[in-house]
């Protein structure tokens, strides 16, 4: 699949790939594909995954079961597709946003920022990433290689700045999955459980980044990883 270029972080992922499909100079056999895709996305974020059919899948891409057939051997194989190209845009556009910023505090503010507007935009998405549900046990895999990845860029990160004084990577790996999973929790919470409590002292995500990202820094304290 392309990448869905000029995005913004606030508009879904499944939009995005709705407006690839609509461009010009695609076969139509990729411009099926990326209809496919975008339809799963647009259906999840209505409905839980228990009600995801390959009939309306084909409805909302404006397509024939039979069509379907020729594309995905089922809605599993598709939505796993779904969930890679998701994770794959997710770490480019957080990558994206660490390398336009000017200075580390920025960029562990701006990658914030970052991940809060996609899982706003991607609430479906991100459920079933979250939420490992059984009928659907590769969301794990994939939700752990993206967390496994990103872990992987900040130890990277933080080895190349610090050299020979690099801290017990052990305790840096232990620290980042412990902040990544406060992160979720905090974000899940706010957006898919919707706790009142939550809600009443986020009153956007902005304020809500600056928060997450603040515990981050200090999360590693005397380590410095960000200072």
């Amino acid at each position: 699949m392309t990448q869905a270029a000029s995005a913004r972080d606030d508009e879904g992922f499944g939009v995005r790939l709705q407006a690839e499909a609509a461009g010009a100079g695609l076969r139509k056999g990729e411009r099926t594909a990326l209809r496919l895709r975008a339809a799963v996305c647009a259906l999840l974020e209505a409905a839980p995954l228990s009600q995801l059919k390959v009939q309306d899948i084909c409805a909302g891409a404006g397509i024939s079961q039979g069509t379907f057939y020729l594309y995905f051997p089922d809605r599993d194989v598709l939505l796993n597709a779904v969930l890679q190209d998701f994770v794959a845009d997710v770490r480019r556009r957080m990558l994206d946003a660490a390398r336009d910023s000017a200075g580390r505090a920025a960029s562990l503010q701006a990658t914030t920022l970052t991940y809060c507007r996609i899982f706003a935009a991607n609430r479906g998405l991100m459920k079933i990433l979250l939420n490992h549900y059984e009928d659907f046990p590769q969301a794990r895999a994939i939700f752990q290689g993206m967390n496994r990845a990103w872990i992987e860029t900040v130890v990277n990160s933080i080895r190349r700045r610090l050299g020979a004084e690099m801290p017990d990577e052990d305790e840096i790996v232990r620290r980042a999955y412990a902040l990544g999973g406060m992160v979720d929790q905090y974000l899940a919470n706010l957006l898919l459980a919707r706790d009142q409590r939550v809600a009443a002292v986020s009153p956007d995500l902005e304020t809500v980044a600056r928060t997450l990202a603040e515990i981050w820094r200090h999360g590693f304290g005397g380590q410095k990883p960000w200072d």
